[in-house]
């Protein structure tokens, strides 16, 4: 079952989400692509697992194996980046964010698809688990490579609407 049929069992007080979900993917902001990318990296982050199995589900027409394989990198990535950089951005103790992380990051350089795209993705984790640090320097990347805010904002609102989907489905249960 995919996202589409998962959430047409929403109960009425989900409506909301049910429609903002089918409105992002016909508005036509990110290409079919990074729009599914997108949507599979947030199901991912979620950690629902009924909402990444339909994620994959609903993707596989829109992702190679290869994209999938930078998403999964992107996830690896930034799940360890986004709680490191979210503690020394939360600690009054100033001095850990002058200090050497230490920790590998390689996959950074090592995707595939493009620069633009693989920062989005990353932006997308640093957003579901809250990390300012990282979401700031995200976006500033994604500035600097002359992404569209309307892009960065899309894929924060995707964020947004399968983040709720995760949680009415563990409200559902």
């Amino acid at each position: 079952m995919n996202i589409t049929e998962t959430i047409s069992n929403f109960p009425e007080f989900a409506k909301d989400i049910k429609l903002n979900y089918s409105k992002i993917l016909n508005e036509g902001i990110l290409e079919s692509s990074l729009l599914y990318s997108v949507i599979l990296i947030s199901s991912i982050a979620t950690k629902c697992d009924v909402l990444i199995n339909a994620a994959y589900e609903e993707s596989k027409s829109y992702v190679t194996e290869e994209i999938i394989q930078d998403i999964k990198g992107a996830y690896a990535i930034m799940s360890m980046n986004a709680i490191y950089y979210r503690f020394t951005h939360l600690t009054n103790e100033q001095s850990y964010s002058s200090m050497p992380a230490n920790l590998r990051m390689q996959y950074m350089s090592k995707h595939k698809i493009s620069k633009s795209d693989f920062e989005l993705l990353c932006l997308a984790v640093a957003i579901l688990m809250g990390c300012g640090k990282c979401i700031n320097a995200h976006e500033a990347v994604l500035r600097e490579n002359n992404v569209e805010n309307i892009k960065i904002q899309t894929v924060a609102r995707i964020v947004s609407i399968i983040n709720s989907m995760a949680n009415i489905l563990e409200v559902k249960s």
